[in-house]
């Protein structure tokens, strides 16, 4: 199973090699890392790890949550395979197929972002829903909004949303669980959103999903 991994890490020399080194005592190949940002004297790294048992991820977990200098933000499941393409993939899809943009942006957005679901909201008051993911709650509570696109933590539940075009229409994204959506996150989800509304242009509505 592949894992992203997303762990605080001193900013010195060797803090990493830490990390990998017991990775690789737990069984987990490194298959990808990304450093999301640096403050304080930290480094927040995303590391994607390929851990051929499901049963060490406990081990696993208590062995990175053990190390001095490490804070382990958050582990999970990941579906965007390391050296694909799938904003590249989503966007050739929508295309090729225009009308189709928002319930394809809603299928895919999950898998691209590391998320649980995805909604695509009407302008309309009340927030109607115009494409949503397949395991998307039929009732789901929403947070409020800001206009501007963004990250929203509720509970244990965080949000990432951004508007799609000049219309009012926005997608919002949801994990349950850790890590939250970090700004990176939010600005990849952005930048799919203005590029889906550029491609699509006027054929940008589709009729709404049941």
């Amino acid at each position: 199973m592949l894992l992203r991994l997303r762990l605080w890490v001193s900013d010195r020399p060797g803090a990493l090699g830490q990390v990998t080194r017991e990775l690789g005592a737990c069984g987990a190949d490194i298959v990808q890392v990304n450093v999301l940002s640096r403050e304080q004297g930290r480094a927040l790294d995303e590391i994607t790890v390929f851990l051929p048992e499901e049963h060490r991820r406990p081990a696993l977990e208590k062995a990175l949550l053990g190390l001095g200098g490490v804070t382990l933000e958050g582990m999970r499941a990941s579906g965007e395979v390391p050296g694909a393409f799938p904003d590249l993939d989503l966007l050739g899809r929508i295309a090729a197929d225009p009308r189709a943009s928002l319930n394809l942006m809603a299928d895919a957005l999950p898998r691209i972002l590391g998320a649980d679901w995805a909604l695509v909201l009407s302008p309309e008051q009340g927030g109607g829903v115009l494409a949503r993911s397949w395991d998307a709650p039929a009732d789901a509570v929403l947070p409020d909004l800001p206009p501007r696109a963004s990250a929203v933590t509720i509970g244990s539940s965080h949000y990432a949303t951004a508007p799609v075009g000049s219309a009012g229409v926005r997608v919002l994204v949801c994990r349950l669980g850790d890590p939250n959506f970090h700004r990176f996150e939010v600005l990849r989800l952005t930048r799919l959103a203005e590029v889906t509304s550029a491609v699509a242009g006027a054929r940008l509505m589709p009729k709404a999903r049941a």
